[in-house]
């Protein structure tokens, strides 16, 4: 029931847009350049604002629960998108207005927010559930201290 409420807290953190980039017959937006890390699960390039597409992340000053005890799990999410993107050239391709699939190196920051449990997999997402599975499994991020 707590991995639930967990699950719950992340997911009323996250606002997204589900709106179509544009037709069919236009080329998708790219956005390349030097990322900077907004929160956990947005970044910005130049004066573009992007959310990673198909997943939630906790909000800057979401609390989790260890224990009893709350802790900054925004706080430990945005740290890792840090390390992982921030002031390092990203690739974005918009999947959705304002949402966007983005590669720093050859890693998709999505799957690996995912992967590292630092993010949920969102209905658009489905192809980072098994990475979800894989990270709740080894209790990665989100999910060391949720309960069995």
């Amino acid at each position: 029931m707590r991995a639930n409420a967990l699950i719950a807290m992340v997911l009323l953190s996250a606002v997204t847009s589900v709106a179509p980039v544009g037709a069919a017959d236009k080329k998708p937006l790219i956005i390349e350049g030097t990322a900077r890390v907004i929160d956990a699960g947005t970044l910005q390039i130049d004066k573009n604002v992007i959310r990673l597409f198909g997943i939630v992340a906790p909000g800057p000053r979401q609390k989790c629960l260890r224990g009893s005890l709350p802790w900054l799990c925004g706080a430990a999410a945005r740290t890792y998108l840090v390390e992982l993107a921030d002031g390092k050239q990203a690739r974005c391709e918009a999947v959705e207005s304002f949402n966007a699939r983005c590669i720093v190196g050859d890693r998709d920051l999505s799957n690996e927010m995912v992967r590292a449990g630092w993010a949920v997999a969102d209905e658009a997402g489905t192809a980072y559930l098994p990475a979800e599975e894989k990270a709740r499994a080894a209790k990665r991020g989100l999910w060391e201290y949720a309960p069995e």
